[in-house]
């Protein structure tokens, strides 16, 4: 019986030997329980009640010799309680606590017998967290996974989780948070991309020669300091609209133009409008295209001279055919794309500003590939913040980045 747990009524017993003054030998004799079971037993379960700072400001035992105390300093040594520190360890019906400048611990057998049973439920859960620690959780990632945010974002920003990206998976898939709904539905998905059909064999094909990807291997090799911007497009209608989207492969930075017509007059438009925006900046961006070779870029001469002045202002060079793994950082760029507009809703309604704020979004989710930093943070730090306003691109702080359908609200 010495090593069983305490009942509530030995806790009752703790309390009332406790305000009578006695020791913790004598209580733990009182009810034949070990000296030592009875002293954690109050260390741990007792409770704080702090003194009043304003009221009795000091409590150092060498204030005489300072004459002033400006806090707890160096040499701070607070007055000692035999009564609270030695022989009994709380205050409990002390005679003295009227007048005690001291912070004061109190012993409730009911609270204490409460906190117990507590901790022990937790305990046997089979989770190495108790309840207060998972509703503090769950009051994080919760509106964050409701956002569309990933589970290594919301662990980013929050670093105060302490835990790495496979224990809150493991949390969430063996259904402990489930209660508070959260599943694994809630979870991002990540998209999958779907078989390409083969292309028909056009009657008149391009001539990529000195554009091919072989070409554009050569090309990084000989000009290393000239970074690579990736083009693609998306759309979720034959008939349109259309988004024109670049992500600069150094920062991850991702943007995106709406277009009307699939056709390289358009998407070429779009290099005129940049141009004219960012002036000699344009040169740090689009110098290096890499693209697919769908009928909307085949006419190179539109991207890589400007028709205006016939200057030449872009390298472009196309991947193989069928190869979209050939320039992954778009294609990859575009789950978080499909987060936002799935396939199979209407793009119709869809503006201009309503991509900058989609492309705000995803360029403030932080990047596992990029050290945990934000393609802004990225791109804000080798170019500064001045072409970020150039291109619309604004910083959302990290808990309002939502990554969900809801975020345009396009019907």
């Amino acid at each position: 019986m010495k090593n069983s747990h305490l009942t509530l009524e030995d806790r009752q017993a703790i309390q009332e030997g406790l305000e009578k003054g006695l020791s913790r030998t004598e209580i733990a004799k009182n009810i034949n329980k070990d000296i030592s079971t009875v002293a954690k037993e109050i260390k741990n379960r007792r409770k704080l009640n702090p003194r009043n700072p304003f009221n009795n400001p000091i409590t150092c035992t060498k204030f005489k010799q300072c004459g002033i105390c400006h806090g707890k300093c160096s040499e701070y040594e607070e007055i000692k309680c035999a009564r609270r520190d030695r022989k009994v360890g709380v205050c409990n019906l002390c005679p003295d606590i009227s007048k005690c400048r001291l912070d004061k611990y109190f012993y409730r057998a009911r609270q204490a017998h409460n906190d117990y049973t507590y901790t022990l439920k937790d305990s046997r859960e089979g989770v190495n967290l108790n309840t207060k620690e998972m509703l503090e959780i769950v009051d994080i990632i919760k509106p964050l996974l409701n956002k569309g945010q990933s589970v290594y974002q919301i662990l980013k920003n929050h670093p105060e989780l302490n835990m790495c990206s496979k224990t809150l998976y493991m949390y969430i898939e063996s259904g402990i948070f489930q209660d508070y709904g959260i599943n694994n539905f809630s979870l991002r998905r990540q998209v999958s991309m779907r078989k390409r059909k083969k292309l028909k064999k056009r009657k008149e094909p391009v001539n990529y020669e000195g554009r091919r990807y072989t070409d554009y291997l050569k090309f990084i090799q000989d000009n290393p300091t000239i970074s690579t911007t990736q083009m693609d497009t998306v759309y979720n209608h034959q008939d349109g609209p259309y988004i024109q989207t670049f992500i600069f492969q150094n920062t991850g930075l991702m943007i995106g133009f709406i277009h009307t017509e699939k056709t390289s007059e358009s998407m070429a438009s779009t290099l005129d409008k940049l141009q004219e925006i960012l002036k000699d900046d344009y040169y740090k961006l689009f110098s290096l295209l890499l693209t697919d070779r769908g009928t909307e870029f085949e006419k190179y001469q539109l991207f890589e001279v400007n028709t205006e002045t016939g200057e030449i202002r872009t390298n472009i060079f196309y991947c193989d055919p069928q190869t979209p793994s050939q320039k992954p950082h778009v294609e990859n760029n575009h789950n978080y794309v499909r987060d936002i507009l799935p396939n199979g809703k209407s793009l119709k309604k869809l503006t201009q500003q309503d991509l900058d704020l989609m492309f705000s979004h995803i360029n403030s989710a932080p990047r596992k590939s990029l050290n945990g930093k934000t393609p802004y943070e990225a791109f804000e730090f080798l170019y500064g913040s001045e072409i970020l306003k150039k291109l619309n691109i604004q910083r959302i702080e990290k808990d309002m980045v939502t990554l969900q359908p809801y975020l345009l609200n396009i019907k």
